[in-house]
């Protein structure tokens, strides 16, 4: 994906995205400040106050190919980031390791899901063959986000979380 590009939630509000930049550390750690302790606990497994400097550098400074991230923009507010996707490759393995966080407001309207599905494009693309993610039990939101990409699936505990690995190499994400 270079520049930005559109993506209409069921609701029809559109909503730009583009590929995560580096001087989007800050807009992030608001993100994460305004996001409810319960998507913050979904998504870092425990409470965290505010996303650290060091982490939010992390996140915002990805190489676009073994360390991808898109973002999605609040279209009243382009400053601001609503919501954000990323890998991280394993190694020098074709498995990359996912996670997503949405702010509260824009759940539950298919901004989670359009925005994993161009990742996908860009890890194939990048030679990603599987990506895993850790799922709390309760996190409901992700996994019925991962069941609806329609990729086969492989499920399995590791340190009270479920594992879930998706495939990329078969069928389409479309």
């Amino acid at each position: 994906m270079s520049g930005h590009t559109v993506l209409a939630l069921r609701d029809g509000t559109c909503v730009p995205v583009r590929r995560v930049r580096a001087e989007d550390a800050e807009a992030l750690q608001r993100l994460v400040g305004r996001s409810s302790d319960r998507s913050v606990e979904l998504r870092f497994f425990g409470p965290l106050r505010r996303l650290s400097d060091e982490m939010a550098r992390r996140f915002a400074e990805v190489d676009g190919e073994d360390r991808f991230a898109l973002v999605a923009l609040d279209p009243r507010d382009r400053g601001e980031i609503v919501g954000v996707v990323r890998y991280e490759r394993e190694g020098d393995t074709g498995g990359a390791e996912y996670a997503a966080l949405i702010e509260d407001r824009f759940q539950e309207r298919g901004l989670g899901l359009g925005l994993t599905k161009y990742l996908i494009e860009a890890a194939r693309e990048n030679g990603i063959d599987h990506l895993y993610a850790f799922v709390m039990r309760e996190n409901a939101g992700m996994l019925n986000l991962l069941r609806s990409l329609d990729l086969p699936e492989r499920k399995s505990w590791q340190d009270g979380a479920e594992r879930i690995e998706i495939d990329l190499q078969s069928g389409t994400a479309a």
